[in-house]
């Protein structure tokens, strides 16, 4: 919890520059996906510990809204990935911070132009899905329904 704090308090101090935006859409992300992998871990967990509730979520998992938070933790890793490795090779050659604001266009530039072909298909996949299903696409399923 204290990281969630650190990123909303530190983002509220704005300094300016692309620095500090590379540096709060680098926070974001990986706080999306650690909640990702927790959300994971346990979900996995449930299949060995209570498959009734592991069956229910994998039905869960299958409504639209999951499919759009999936296309947004595409945009998060591969921001991640992207600005992590300018971050790096950064830290091995010191004397290129003094290009922080091309590299971090570069970043960007470069994280569109992978995303929006992806984000694309991932979309008309969920549109294609949920045409396949009809109505049933949109209802949650019940988890009383899986308990009995």
């Amino acid at each position: 919890m204290s990281t969630l704090v650190l990123t909303i308090r530190e983002s509220i101090r704005y300094r300016g520059r692309s620095g500090h935006l590379s540096w709060i859409a680098h926070r974001i992300s990986g706080l999306a996906i650690l909640a990702f992998l927790v959300m994971h871990v346990w979900d996995t967990a449930n299949a060995n510990f209570y498959p009734a509730l592991y069956e229910w979520s994998i039905e869960l998992f299958k409504h639209p809204l999951f499919a759009l938070g999936e296309i947004a933790l595409m945009a998060a890793v591969l921001y991640h990935a992207f600005n992590g490795i300018r971050i790096t090779i950064m830290d091995f050659k010191p004397e290129l911070w003094k290009h922080q604001t091309r590299s971090a266009t570069i970043v960007w530039a470069l994280f569109f132009v992978v995303f929006i072909p992806i984000a694309i298909l991932m979309f008309r996949e969920l549109m294609h899905g949920c045409a396949a299903r009809g109505a049933a696409c949109w209802q949650i399923p019940s988890l009383s329904d899986f308990l009995n």
